[in-house]
Order: C-alpha cells, then structure tokens, then sequence
C-alpha cells in the first residue's frame, strides 16, 4: 500500500462559517483520500473507480441497491455496479484492514479535554430479508426491532471519541444452521474454510485485529450478548484496556467478601447518586448511579436506574488496568461512550442505506458493509475538515470523474425527451422466448411519481435539460426490466401449467 499523509490535525476553534465552495474543497480532498485507498485495494483502476463512485453515492436519496446508486454516480446502466459486488476481482478484508488507520486519521481525539480517551464500542445490528435465498439469512432476535426476525446479522467495532464515531471493522455473523448447510453454503458463496463462531468469538478476533493494527484506544465497552462472556472480558483486559461490559440481571457476582449474589441483588445496598453519562441529541443523559467493587482486583459493579422509571436497572461489569483512575465517574463516561455505536447504525442505515442492499452472496454482503462503512468515514472527513477539526491534505491525484456518461444539453434532442406510454408484450405459451428489444411496460403508479417529481424540478430549473435526458433513459431502463422480468414470470406460469411449448 503506498504511503501517503492522511490527515494532520490541528487544534484550532470550529470555524464559524463555511462557503459551499469550501465544503466543495473538503468534499474533493476526501475524495482524494478516499481514491488513494482503493487504489491500493484494487489492483484494476475500473473497480477502484465504480467503488469510489459507489462510495460517493451512498445517500439518504438513493436507495442502496446497484440500480439507484448506478443512476445516482451517472451510469448509463447497473452492470459496474453489479460487478463491483459481483464479478470484479478484489478482497474485501483488504479495504476493511484499512479502515482503523482512516478512522484515527478522520475522528480526531482531545486527549488534555478527555476523560477516558478513545474507545471501541462493539455490538450488532441486522438487515431484516425475505426469503432465505441471502447468505447468513435465518429468524434470529433483531435489536432492531427487538423481536424475532428472518435477517442477516452483523457485527461491529465502533472506533469512538468525544469527537465522532464509525465503525472500524465489522464480521457477518454465520447461523449454525448455515454452518451445517454445505450445499446452501455454496450456493451463497460462503467460503468452506469459514466455520461457525459465536457472536462474543467474532468480538475477540476483531479486538485482535485492531489492536493488532495498532489503533490507539483505552477502552471496550459492550452489550450484553458480548458482557456476559467472561473470555471477551478477559482478553480485554490482557489488551490492557478498560471496559464497562453490560450483563444480565441474574448474572453471578462475587463480592470482596466471597459471597455471590445476583447483580440485581446488589441494588438493596446501593447507593445511588444522580449523574450523567454524556450529552445526548436532547442534551445531558441522566440517570441514578451506584457502584460496589468485586473479588476481582479493579473489577467493580455499576448500577444504572432511570429516573424516568425507578424500577428500572441497567448492570455493567467494569475494570481498569492498575494505573487508571477507576472511579465511578470514569466508567459512567465510558457507559455513556457505547451508545455512539447505536449512531453508527443509524447513519449507516438511515443516511447510507447500508440495510437496503440486495445483495445475496456472502462476498456481496461483505463488500456493500466494506464500502458502506468506508462512506461513513468519509463523510466524517469532509464533516471534521469543514468544521476545522482535522486539515486534509492538498489533492495531488484527482479521482476520475464520475460524471461524464451525462451529455451537455445541445446534444439532447426533443426525442430524448419522449417518455414511451404503451404497454409491454407478454407471452402467450410457456418457453416462448422474449423479445430481444421488448418495450417497456405500462407505467406504473411508482414511475408515474418519480416522473411527475422530476418534471417539477425541470420546469422549476432545478434540473438541466442533459440531466433530464439521462433519468428518463434509467426510467426507460427500469420499465425494460420491469418487461422481461414479467415476460419470463408469465412463461414460467404458463409452462408449470400447461407445458412448454
């Protein structure tokens, strides 16, 4: 991977206001960043160009499957996409090897204004699925939606300082029921050397990667699917950092004096006091707090109730290495830093919309969350460099540009602008082939929209006469598809009853 200065940070105050042309600047040095990453991911220019146009469109506009964020990076068609998840040849591992390095280049740290420094958050989130064609796809509880669900599940690490959170490496969680399934296993392309590990295993192999990887951080802090693991707490400890580990409420514990109680039962002789654990969207997250040390030296109980509901209790497991200031404040902060990780989900869903993906291999999956979360990062970049709080480097080599498939306006002609309004053909007998050219299909109620919208913003001049040429071939494109689509399904119909041919 060939060197370069990610980042240097400055301690400057946030600048008071910013021009869109300097938020245009940050945007392109990002990109800058983000290009000479994928080069040195991918060794074919054509990959690490649709990925970086991949990158760039992820967006709260466009959903996340390769048909949207084609048209969205200027495409005139989904195949590049669809190869980039699919067919082109590049290792995922490798662009998530990366990604602790861009996390500490883009989320600075204030040590001297800091109490407990940078942190890892861990914990899952899940894609919910139709079907059980999806690589990794089986009803398992959702956190979610807090139920049951047919989903994919991952897991993350969340590098995390009191400046901004994204995630820093992340494994897809494989059912046993997929680990026992060779024939469905190759199917969805899950690698025969890739055998079942639980979801506390999956934890500990990516706190040795990233530790491994050098990633400056002080502490863990965990869910209770990762909490009641007594060996991730362990080698959280051996790695020398804190952590505050969520457990159960029936969860074991042994007192200084050798007796072992329930952790809710420690709350009869609690004392509380009422503090905040951090600043929240609706400002400080208060809560009443009590502590109590345990047999293991630096290990203590922390009790969390909310005030809203008293009969509500929260319970963590929590130590620090001999040296650390282990006071309740310091572990209350760190409590507070896990929540961050729930903010990495919701960017990566809500504004990336990294659960919309309709991929279905285990490589395509992997790769969507290694390019989603590579986004997450730059749009911390360009957030933290527009703000002031980090200085990104000069461009020096300039991404391709990703918009050249859209012509100028004098060469749209008025028959571009003509929006087909028949209906497609269907087939009247099993296994009669589809028409190579086949019209498109009758509009529907959707297209109708998303034409009506776009015909708003061109008589309003928000759209120039080339941009409006380019959506109406995608939705010609669409409608095509929606055609054959319908073509073969009628085929495969009429031959399931009648016979081919």
């Amino acid at each position: 991977m060939p060197r370069w200065r990610f980042v240097e940070h400055i301690n400057t105050s946030t600048a008071a206001a910013a021009s869109v042309e300097d938020v245009a600047e940050c945007t392109a040095r990002a990109d800058a960043q983000v290009w000479a990453v994928l080069q040195g991911v991918m060794a074919q220019r054509r990959s690490a160009s649709a990925a970086l146009d991949y990158v760039t469109a992820l967006a709260s506009a466009a959903k996340a499957n390769c048909w949207s964020l084609a048209e969205s990076a200027g495409h005139e068609g989904q195949y590049r996409m669809q190869g980039l998840l699919g067919s082109y040849r590049w290792d995922w591992k490798r662009l998530r090897d990366r990604l602790p390095a861009l996390a500490v280049a883009w989320i600075p740290d204030e040590p001297q204004e800091d109490l407990v420094g940078p942190g890892i958050a861990i914990d899952e989130t899940a894609q919910l699925k139709k079907g059980d064609a999806t690589a990794c796809v089986a009803p398992q509880h959702a956190g979610c939606t807090g139920t049951v669900e047919n989903c994919v599940t991952t897991v993350f690490s969340a590098y995390v300082t009191a400046n901004g959170q994204a995630w820093a490496d992340f494994d897809v969680y494989l059912p046993k029921r997929w680990a026992q399934d060779l024939p469905r296993r190759r199917a969805a392309g899950i690698p025969d050397d890739l055998s079942f590990s639980t979801k506390p295993q999956l934890a500990m192999d990516q706190l040795d990667r990233l530790v491994a990887a050098g990633l400056p951080v002080r502490w863990a802090a965990f869910d209770e699917v990762y909490g009641r693991s007594e060996q991730l707490r362990k080698k959280t400890a051996k790695a020398g950092l804190a952590y505050v580990a969520i457990i159960p409420c029936d969860y074991q514990v042994t007192l200084p004096s050798g007796t072992t109680i329930r952790a809710d039962e420690a709350t009869a002789q609690a004392v509380f006091e009422r503090r905040s654990c951090g600043n929240g969207s609706k400002g400080p997250r208060y809560s009443d707090w009590a502590m109590t040390a345990t047999a293991i030296e630096g290990q203590y109980l922390l009790i969390r109730r909310l005030i809203s509901r008293p009969d509500s209790y929260t319970f963590y497991l929590c130590w620090a290495p001999r040296g650390r200031r282990a006071t309740m404040t310091y572990f209350i902060t760190i409590a507070g830093r896990r929540w961050p990780v729930e903010e990495t989900f919701k960017t990566g869903k809500d504004v990336l919309g990294w659960d919309q993906t309709q991929v279905r291999t285990w490589h395509g999956t992997c790769r969507h969350t290694a390019l989603t979360a590579l986004a997450q990062l730059r749009a911390l970049a360009m957030r933290n460099a527009a703000t002031a709080s980090i200085t990104l480097p000069a461009v020096n080599q300039h991404p391709p540009d990703t918009t050249s498939t859209v012509t100028g306006d004098d060469q749209v002609s008025d028959a571009d602008l003509v929006i087909p309004l028949g209906d497609a053909p269907v087939p009247v007998r099993g296994g009669q082939p589809c028409p190579l050219a086949i019209t498109p299909i009758k509009l529907t109620i959707a297209e109708t929209v998303r034409l009506a919208n776009l015909a708003a913003r061109y008589t309003t001049g928000l759209v120039t006469r080339a941009r409006l040429a380019f959506a109406l071939r995608w939705s010609l494109r669409r409608r095509r598809h929606q055609a054959t689509a319908r073509w073969h399904h009628y085929s495969a119909r009429l031959t399931a009853v009648t016979g081919a041919g």
